[in-house]
């Protein structure tokens, strides 16, 4: 006889997988819809889990999200860690954050191929570019007390630089130190601030 009753929600008994099909059900959603057009219900409901797990696993949409591009690092950790400073000091410190954090040996790679994906992926760019505009864009105005008109050529400044440096090694980029790159690019972002 088959046990009709309805499951009770809440964490599965046994060996649960349940992280890993909240995370493959997040990629699927995420890649086919959007990160504005994915829901953590509607995650929970493709991956077969109580919708409490999405939250319990990975803390926010947005910890979902990052989970499910498999990045290293978390973006708004890195924006608040290279904003933590005075005003004056913001171009500086965050081309040096975001240089460190692209030619780091346990983030690099991973960092490089996410923008790889972003750029070549049919299902990536849609998801990565909503996330970029309602979530780092405006934390990067937020944190640095700019518009965020300013806060979009800022973000664009640095992964303009991703871009040339790292995805597409275009030599009077990918030729120049870190040190240089940090020395060239601090000031003139650093203008950017100061102008608004």
């Amino acid at each position: 006889m088959v046990d009709k009753s309805p499951r009770r929600p809440g964490r599965r008994t046994g060996d649960s997988t349940a992280r890993d099909d909240i995370l493959r059900a997040a990629q699927n959603l995420f890649g086919r819809n959007g990160f504005k057009n994915t829901s953590m219900r509607s995650v929970a409901t493709e991956a077969g889990v109580d919708v409490a797990l999405v939250p319990y696993y990975f803390g926010s949409k947005h910890g979902l999200f990052v989970a499910a591009l498999e990045v290293p690092i978390d973006p708004a950790d890195q924006i608040l860690r290279a904003t933590d400073c005075p005003r004056d000091e913001l171009g500086e410190r965050m081309i040096t954050e975001f240089t460190g954090v692209w030619e780091g040996n346990e983030t690099g790679s991973a960092m490089q191929g996410l923008l790889r994906s972003a750029i070549n992926d049919e299902s990536t760019p849609s998801a990565f570019a909503e996330f970029a505009s309602s979530e780092m864009v405006p934390l990067v105005a937020q944190s640095t007390d700019v518009s965020v008109e300013t806060a979009r050529i800022v973000v664009s400044m640095l992964f303009g630089v991703a871009t040339m440096r790292y995805l597409l090694g275009v030599p009077l980029f990918a030729d120049l130190t870190r040190d240089e790159v940090i020395a060239q690019w601090g000031p003139r972002i650093q203008q950017v601030i100061d102008g608004d």
